[in-house]
């Protein structure tokens, strides 16, 4: 394969001509393409659900409990709070809204989930004669009462009283908060227009509240915890792209100063960003646009390529001898790294799926660009590199291996002593609120029992019959034949709400994630394997990264960090990055052995060079507030750290180990 690549170098480098116009032909339709996908903020694309989970969800979502926006009015001063109330409510109706004031015909709707225990043990008793005929009496009393007007409608849902009404309000209700509610029509997940919506509605408040400074109006429910989710990772995401970029460039400027090389790396990164989208656009119209938000990441893989060409043309002395020497580990670490990231494909979560696919797209896209495109970019002159020094050259490398093989020993006695969960399922942990909002969810939290008790009481009972009871009592107490209709309609025709089971998405998210971690672990080794036709030379390249995991998971769990919907796609990046980098090692381990011209050092400069573009892409994201991008920035910090320290130390010893072994004849056994 490397001479094919070199005889195709000298041929391009020939016909130069023919070269631009296959690239200019082949950016039209990679442009075109890119622009016609489409990007949606849909975070269930993240998670394996099955077709009836979708149903679920759907059901779930327009249900109007679910896109429901909440007005909290809080103050001591009930006068007070009832002409706030009425205040929003004028406002409220110049923009065509309607503001529903608390009331228990809502509650009832789910009547059978508001049911306790002690009552459904004596359901058979409650559908006497007798028993109903009290009910309807003690009903007529409470209608006759002055003032009970919400009490008597929620008597029409709720005839003989199955649920205390009183328990039930005192749940979302104290003394010193009133309540009302919007009905969002946008639903509970469709941001772009909730937020224009919500930012009405916060207009509304706090013009209504100046005029009442001893209240506390806001709003609350699941469309504005959306809306604040979504605001919060648009600002992280430009504060911590701008920072990182200024921060990526800077390392550039001061690595390279030339500043043609910095335009030939971003090139090479952007052919492929751009070959990624296309290919996207290929196999779907749209695609989340969290999954190109994550995918940034990937330029710090990526990055990779054009800086082992840059950095190692320093060390000789033709672009062609540059390509010679280094296209072996490039080449192979992009196999490895794009098999990885194709682990992905058999996810059931869409949005990992078009990850996968954005992932190897871009990565071969780049590789492609860096082996037949940017040598005949590249200066036939050295490369000017300033050094980064991480450590003391002078410290001989036996030095560094000692302590880290300790702690790794060390780490790992940690783990097995103190085993822990490493994968959090609980997607409140990764939504942004603030601490006012989570007391506010928590607080009008109704209670939500077992409905299956009622399903199985009324398969085996018939609630004809009993309509036809209570109607008959009814009348003779005084009612109407259709004074208690909606009670009637639920029970001929309930049906529970159809549960979105999150018990069984964190039991396949946590499937998922073992699957990840073996399924790459296998592809990885045997690529390594095949490419270095050497078991030996497999295991040399594959132990570091086996080891880096025993690091990540202690200090994680030291930490207090978990894996998650979100940061547990790093598990591929870390796999594809140190694959990469300890391919070179190795590479350069046998390179040395082979010619013994040193390669080492300069393969050791880009690797720093790529972690700390990396870290910095990445690990800028550990400022963030939104806790799944925090969480993200975290595991890389301490997942690439690890990374690297285990590449760049670990080889060489597994290397004189076997070397001291084989006496050096078995490089290639």
């Amino acid at each position: 394969m490397k001479s094919q690549i070199l005889h195709i170098y000298d041929w391009l480098s020939a016909h130069r001509r023919w070269l631009w116009g296959s690239v200019t032909a082949l950016l039209v339709p990679l442009t075109v393409l890119a622009m016609a996908l489409h990007y949606d903020e849909d975070i269930m694309d993240f998670l394996p659900v099955t077709a009836e989970d979708r149903e679920a969800l759907q059901v779930a979502q327009s249900d109007e409990a679910a896109s429901r926006i909440v007005l909290i009015i809080e103050g001591d001063d009930e006068h007070e709070r009832n002409d706030a109330l009425y205040a929003v409510e004028d406002t409220l109706s110049t923009f065509d809204f309607r503001l529903l004031t608390f009331n228990l015909t809502d509650i009832y709707a789910r009547l059978p989930y508001l049911i306790a225990d002690s009552t459904y043990d004596r359901f058979d008793s409650l559908f006497t004669p007798e028993s109903i005929c009290a009910a309807l009496e003690r009903d007529r009393l409470i209608i006759s009462t002055p003032g009970a007007g919400a009490f008597a409608d929620a008597l029409t849902h709720d005839p003989l009283g199955l649920v205390q009404i009183s328990n039930v309000k005192s749940q979302i209700s104290n003394n010193n908060r009133s309540y009302a509610f919007v009905d969002s029509p946008y639903g509970s997940t469709e941001t772009k227009q909730n937020a224009l919506l919500i930012d009405s509605l916060t207009a509304i408040t706090n013009a209504v509240a100046a005029n009442y400074p001893q209240l506390s109006i806001r709003w609350i429910g699941a469309p504005v915890i959306a809306v604040g989710n979504a605001r919060r990772i648009k600002t992280d995401t430009m504060l911590c792209i701008a920072l990182s970029t200024v921060l990526i460039i800077a390392l550039l400027i001061y690595a390279f100063p030339r500043r043609r090389d910095i335009l030939l790396i971003l090139l090479a990164v952007s052919f492929g960003w751009l070959v990624g989208m296309a290919v996207l656009r290929l196999i779907t119209p749209t695609v989340s646009a969290v999954v190109i938000g994550i995918g940034s990441v990937l330029i710090g893989i990526a990055v990779n390529y054009p800086l082992h060409l840059l950095v190692h043309q320093r060390y000789t002395t033709s672009v062609r001898q540059t390509l010679d020497e280094v296209i072996s580990p490039l080449v192979v670490g992009n196999i490895t790294t794009v098999a990885a990231f194709l682990t992905l494909l058999p996810m059931q979560a869409v949005a990992l799926r078009h990850l996968g696919v954005f992932a190897a797209s871009m990565l071969v896209g780049t590789i492609l660009f860096c082996i037949f495109i940017l040598p005949h970019l590249m200066s036939a002159e050295p490369t000017p590199i300033r050094e980064i020094k991480i450590y003391n050259r002078r410290l001989p490398l036996i030095g560094y291996q000692i302590p880290i093989i300790i702690i790794t020993l060390a780490l790992a006695i940690y783990l097995f002593f103190c085993p822990s969960e490493l994968f959090d399922s609980n997607m409140s942990h990764i939504n942004y609120m603030t601490v006012e909002q989570r007391a506010d969810m928590a607080s009008f939290q109704l209670p939500d029992g077992d409905a299956s008790r009622w399903n199985d009481y009324w398969s085996t009972h018939s609630a004809d019959s009993v309509i036809a009871l209570i109607q008959h009592e009814a009348d003779r107490v005084g009612f109407t034949p259709d004074a208690f209709e909606p009670f009637y309609q639920m029970l001929r025709s309930w049906k529970p709400i159809p549960a979105f089971d999150f018990g069984t998405i964190a039991e396949r998210l946590t499937d998922d994630f073992n699957y990840i971690g073996l399924c790459c672990s296998l592809i990885v080794f045997i690529f390594l394997w095949l490419s270095f036709r050497s078991l030996w030379l497999a295991i040399i390249a594959f132990v570091p990264m086996a080891l880096s995991w025993i690091w990540i998971f202690a200090f994680m769990h030291m930490f207090d960090l978990h894996f998650n919907i979100v940061n547990v796609i790093l598990a591929t990046f870390i796999f594809g990055q140190g694959d990469d980098y300890t391919i070179f090692i190795v590479e350069g381990l046998v390179y040395e052995h082979q010619t013994g011209k040193p390669i080492l050092p300069q393969y050791r400069q880009s690797i720093i060079l790529s972690a700390l573009i990396m870290l910095i892409g990445i690990g800028v994201l550990v400022l963030a507030v939104h806790p799944a991008m925090h969480s993200l920035g975290a595991v890389a910090l301490i997942g690439m750290t690890t990374v690297v320290i285990m590449a760049t130390t670990i080889p060489p010893l597994l290397w004189r180990f076997w070397h001291g072994i084989c006496k050096g004849h078995c490089v290639n056994q």
